[in-house]
């Protein structure tokens, strides 16, 4: 996609010489350039190239996904040693001098103004805390003998042993593990995160902690999280506890290899939970999907349009000049690029009995997709701000002060997800919207009902994909819906105002998911109904000879009879426009 720089040109390249999408510069082309760092970061990883190397600044959106999803390595910056160890050295000098530290010397939220004794046993007693979700137990795990009735067998025992084996009986109503842990990718992406962010230098980490986390990574040692229980108020902190507990080497951790545990000073059991990674994980994978999904959107209307016979004049840049729009400007270009040198598209302002313009799924396709793509784009820069940021509680300034805060909380995360949501909603609507003109006789401008290609009395084919997209598309408006808005006061109101990020982000997902099928269902649609225009044009274009042939035969004895009676000239000229009305009545009424 080209850059929101208000400016048109006949056509839109997408090169590998694009300026780089990264977190310090607006991406010129928020499509193509995901795209094309996304590329690049995956045959980085091919062509055997080094782990990408964290330094708390370098990790942008297409990386980012390309660790999660596609197992890119990432380790230590060199340069973030001298940092890391600066803030790790502040904090024991405020620790010696008996300085009050949040979640070092003190309890946690609402319980801080509790000192306890052994300072040495805070993190620990913080993990236990935090691991209160829930994940699946390996089948076998927690046998219960079966027992039969008899006077030896007490009623508790004997009713345990028949819970135990109904349990055991029972077919699940959803997957254990897919409704209770979370994909292996969004954890990967959360560790990836969380060490960058520490890589920062602010959160008073030991360099071995973090470069344990990026070797638990690289290895793919990826800890079961629980999918539920954050409210990413204080951050992450419980499905964080879980990625932190697998360095600590906790047993609820479904992790046995031969990993060295760690043992945590003080506050970096504390850096390690109270953080935005997860939702910020998430949501990215969210993101980069949207992105990807408004690109496939412009490039399904181009095809649209000349499945419909509809015109390119929608798009023209004209349009873009006297409302400049950004993402209107961007879409239009795209999508009249996509069209350019197609001879399946119309102009319709010399045709009878034919619409004199195209209805408005494609006709304001741009300026419906516009603010989807600004909204995206904004989502994007919050996202790309988030990666790189340190987001735990306190943090230990270059002065060597610490300093208490709240950058944990997950709004700014919340903000970009629920416009993306929007946005899947927004763009769903004019899939669908098309998708049915498509399948529908008396708007697909003179394709088959329901896009069969044999006989229509017989076959309904895309009537079921009709049905389907309407279940997708108000599934879609329902998921649309806010979830910031459901905030509830927690820890004994110390948390008051939540995020609800990470929910909101899982939503997201959700989502991305249904429109993706909405996208494939119209996809298919609109490749059928583009062969079945490929094969109407061709009929016509095989027709015509065989028309003017029959013609010129049924006029020939008019024309012999009058022949010397009046200007031949003039009355030739007459025979060939009546020759071109009928061609054209023709073509329009089967059209």
């Amino acid at each position: 996609m080209d850059s929101f720089d208000g400016k048109v040109s006949p056509s839109v390249v997408l090169t590998p010489e694009m300026v780089p999408y990264n977190e310090t510069t607006l991406p010129p082309e928020i499509g193509s350039s995901n795209q094309t760092a996304f590329s690049r970061a995956i045959e980085d990883e091919d062509s055997g190239f080094e782990p990408i190397r964290a330094d708390g600044s370098n990790l942008n959106l297409a990386t980012l996904v390309a660790i999660a999803r596609y197992r890119r390595k990432i380790t230590l910056s060199e340069g973030a040693t001298g940092k890391m160890n600066k803030s790790a050295e502040a904090l024991q000098k405020r620790i010696q001098s008996g300085e009050s530290i949040y979640g070092v010397n003190t309890g946690f939220g609402g319980s801080a103004d509790v000192r306890p004794k052994n300072v040495s046993e805070v993190s620990a007693s913080l993990f236990r805390m935090l691991h209160y979700g829930v994940i699946p137990v390996p089948l076998g795990s927690c046998h219960v003998e079966e027992l039969a009735i008899n006077d030896s067998v007490s009623d508790f025992e004997w009713r345990k042993s028949t819970a135990a084996k109904i349990a055991r009986l029972a077919i699940p109503m959803s997957d254990p593990v897919y409704s209770t842990t979370m994909p292996e990718s969004w954890v990967r992406g959360a560790m990836a995160i969380r060490g960058n962010t520490l890589a920062k230098g602010a959160s008073a980490i030991r360099l071995v902690i973090v470069q344990a986390l990026f070797d638990l990574l690289n290895k793919e040692i990826i800890p079961a999280v629980p999918l539920r229980g954050s409210i990413s108020a204080s951050g992450d902190l419980s499905p964080l506890s879980y990625i932190g507990g697998a360095l600590e080497g906790k047993p609820v951790i479904q992790v046995y290899v031969g990993f060295d545990r760690k043992l945590f000073q003080p506050k970096e059991g504390l850096s390690l939970v109270n953080g935005t990674a997860v939702t910020a994980a998430v949501a990215s994978l969210a993101i980069h999907e949207a992105i990807m999904q408004a690109l496939l959107s412009q490039i399904l209307t181009a095809m649209s349009v000349e499945a419909l016979a509809g015109t390119d004049e929608s798009f023209d840049p004209f349009f873009a000049e006297v409302r400049p729009h950004r993402g209107q400007t961007v879409s239009a270009k795209n999508i009249y690029s996509f069209l350019a040198g197609s001879k399946l598209t119309k102009r319709n302002d010399t045709q009878e009995f034919h619409l004199r313009q195209d209805r408005y799924s494609i006709r304001t396709a741009s300026q419906w997709i516009g603010p989807s793509l600004e909204d995206l784009l904004l989502s994007y820069e919050q996202i790309s701000i988030e990666l790189n940021s340190t987001t735990d509680n306190p943090l230990v300034s270059d002065d060597g002060k610490m300093q208490h805060g709240g950058n944990f909380q997950a709004k700014s995360i919340t903000s970009a997800v629920e416009k993306t949501r929007q946005a899947c909603q927004s763009i769903g609507q004019m899939l669908f919207a098309r998708c049915t003109e498509l399948i529908n006789p008396a708007t697909n401008n003179g394709l088959p009902p329901n896009l069969v290609a044999d006989e229509p009395s017989e076959s309904w084919m895309f009537k079921g994909i009709d049905i389907m997209i309407a279940a997708l598309q108000s599934e879609l408006g329902f998921l649309s819906n806010p979830v910031g808005s459901h905030v509830q006061t927690a820890e004994m109101g110390n948390q008051a105002v939540n995020s609800l990020g990470l929910i909101s982000s899982r939503y997201t997902i959700s989502a991305l998911e249904v429109l993706t099928q909405l996208s494939a269902a119209h996809l298919v649609a609109v490749c059928q109904a583009l062969d079945l225009r490929g094969i109407q044009d061709l009929f016509f274009m095989n027709l015509r000879p065989e028309f003017e042939s029959s013609f010129n035969e049924s006029l020939g004895k008019y024309t012999q009879e009058r022949h010397g009676q009046c200007d031949d000239t003039m009355e030739m000229k007459e025979i060939s426009e009546l020759q071109l009305l009928l061609w054209d009545k023709l073509t329009t009424i089967t059209n």
